[in-house]
């Protein structure tokens, strides 16, 4: 399932909450590493006590403190510390800025300024009205995502690497773009993993939403693994 870690008129802790009596999962898979959670695989709220901040770990706590259900992680490892590490999001906005000034300056490529024009049409994204879950979720926004994901990832790197006033960028933003894909397929991985490890068992899996064009791609290649929405139950 698709998700908005924050609250949104049409999807919050109480929407994940209601999925889960639905779709009475075995295990529900969570957006974070094993370091969120303690021996138990129970949310290590003595060491995070902020954890239960987000639409996904309010609803799956409130599900496994009522239904016993087991929780795991699928998150790539590390992928806070990393981030801290690379000045991960300092450096990407700090990219956005400058590429957004040469294009409001005039100063693109043709090319460029219209792959701008086109990432700037994605980007609005957030803006999008969903009536429900299930409307966030539909084909419709996966196909949107999928494209947007493209636009986003690809055309950003062609227009750093072609600019030459965008030239300190390169090499930023090349780990940028790699790194949405390499959470991508091992955050995929890690699924199919459970999905071996839990045997026809039921799992839910909480995702971003953003993510998840990229994940049912990766997951529809895996044998074994039958693939459902969470209205199908």
């Amino acid at each position: 399932m698709g998700t908005k870690h924050e609250p949104r008129v049409y999807f919050n802790s109480d929407s994940v909450y209601a999925i889960l009596l639905r779709v009475q999962p075995d295990v529900v898979l969570m957006e974070l590493d094993s370091s969120f959670f303690d021996k138990n695989f129970r949310f290590n709220l003595e060491k995070y006590p902020d954890l239960l901040s987000t639409n996904e770990t309010i609803g799956a706590h409130r599900y496994q403190q009522e239904q016993g259900v087991d929780l795991r992680p699928f998150e790539i490892t590390g992928r806070n510390e990393w981030y801290r590490e690379h000045r991960y999001f300092e450096r990407q906005d700090s990219m956005w800025r400058d590429a957004l000034a040469l294009y409001r300056a005039d100063k693109l490529s043709r090319k460029n300024r219209e792959d701008m024009e086109l990432i700037l049409q994605v980007m609005n994204y957030n803006d999008m009205k969903f009536a429900s879950p299930r409307d966030m979720n539909s084909s419709m926004t996966m196909g949107y995502l999928s494209l947007r994901e493209y636009i986003l990832y690809q055309k950003l790197v062609s227009i750093v690497e072609t600019e030459e006033m965008l030239n300190h960028w390169r090499s930023f933003v090349r780990l940028w773009s790699s790194r949405w894909y390499e959470r991508n397929e091992v955050m995929a991985a890690n699924i199919r993993r459970m999905a071996e490890a839990y045997s026809g068992k039921r799992l839910l899996v909480l995702v971003g939403l953003e993510h998840k064009p990229g994940l049912l791609k990766l997951l529809k290649e895996c044998e074994g693994v039958e693939l459902k929405e969470y209205w199908e139950f």
